[in-house]
């Protein structure tokens, strides 16, 4: 039998949802070494993706996905303004779980310092590539400050990652 595997991908490989180009929400979007590099505007949100590769069938045993991992951290800004607001997990065309739905637990059973862990209440049998769709949201306001264009946060995505069990 197949022991646990894990999957990881580069935080470049981050894509941004193609928004309407006049609403202004997003200042900067670049791909570095490090990572995709966001710079959003106070007050605006916006959906990004990034695909994560799967070993749906190991040794003839369906892969079931325990978790995902997204790399996030904010080097830039008003202390703590970008946030993310919701993931979802797709299984190819089918979405599977959001966290804005509870679909995942409290208190994840793996935790990485710098990683949002999102862990699925029950493994579950994956059919085809993970999909990992999350909403970034630069606050308007935050503790009685009111976040100005120059104090837009940054935040760097620089990889994501998925647990799988047979």
């Amino acid at each position: 039998m197949v022991g646990f595997t894990a999957s990881w991908v580069h935080g470049n490989a981050v894509v941004a949802e193609s928004p309407p180009a006049e609403d202004g929400g997003l200042l900067n979007f670049n791909h570095y070494g490090w990572g995709t590099q966001i710079t959003m505007r106070p007050g605006f949100a916006r959906w990004f993706h990034i695909a994560i590769p799967s070993p749906v069938i190991l040794n003839g045993a369906r892969m079931k996905l325990i978790r995902v991992f997204l790399g996030f951290r904010q080097i830039a800004g008003f202390r703590n303004a970008g946030t993310i607001q919701d993931v979802h997990l797709w299984d190819a065309g089918q979405r599977i779980a959001m966290l804005s739905n509870r679909d995942f637990v409290n208190a994840p059973a793996a935790r990485i310092d710098g990683y949002r862990t999102c862990e699925l209440r029950e493994p579950r049998p994956w059919g085809f590539g993970v999909g990992v769709s999350f909403r970034l949201s630069a606050l308007p306001y935050l503790e009685g400050h009111f976040i100005e264009n120059r104090d837009a946060p940054v935040i760097v995505i620089g990889s994501a990652g998925a647990d799988f069990e047979p």
